[in-house]
């Protein structure tokens, strides 16, 4: 008996490990990143409220992807507005999230910032998405593929901190997996 109800135990533990919920965050009234997000304040607000088609999404993944990844030291927090980034063919997470957020023109793609995995030492951003109703990731630097995210929930991606039009959201999960 003893043995049954361990191992219902650990099976309803590795269960819900395995069904991670998406974190998609509480509102918040700022983030410490605010300073750094006029560009991308700047780009939502040109956004509306379309609804772009996942091949449409799809196709602006694998442009994204093809830019060539370049980091800018003199600006490690703030996004180059998408222009750049389009006329110059590069950027890093920050620029390449920012310029599919443009394309797909609508805010309620939020751009993302946390952690690309556990072990990452440096922040990521990429653009987490509802489409009929499933969350999904466009990490534009790291794929040209759309990532369902409750696949990899509780795995890599590791949100923090993302936003949408004027809100600002904070991700109570990511203090699971790393110091605020």
């Amino acid at each position: 008996m003893k043995h049954t109800l361990l191992l219902l135990l650990i099976l309803a533990t590795v269960s819900a490990t395995l069904r991670a919920e998406v974190d998609t965050g509480r509102p918040c009234g700022g983030t410490p990143y605010d300073q750094y997000l006029g560009p991308m304040r700047q780009t939502y607000s040109r956004l509306g409220g379309g609804s772009p088609s996942i091949s449409d999404v799809r196709s602006q993944m694998r442009t994204a992807y093809r830019f060539r990844y370049y980091f800018d030291n003199a600006q490690p927090y703030t996004p180059q507005l998408p222009e750049v980034t389009e006329s110059r063919q590069q950027g890093d997470c920050k620029a390449k999230s920012l310029w599919l957020a443009s394309k797909m023109g609508t805010r309620s793609a939020r751009y993302t910032i946390g952690k690309a995995s556990t072990s990452s030492s440096i922040s990521h951003a990429w653009l987490l998405w509802s489409n009929g109703g499933t969350w999904i990731i466009l990490d534009p630097t790291n794929t040209s593929e759309i990532i369902e995210a409750n696949r990899v929930a509780g795995k890599k991606l590791f949100p923090k901190f993302s936003y949408s039009g004027g809100s600002a959201y904070s991700h109570p999960t990511y203090g699971q997996y790393f110091k605020n």
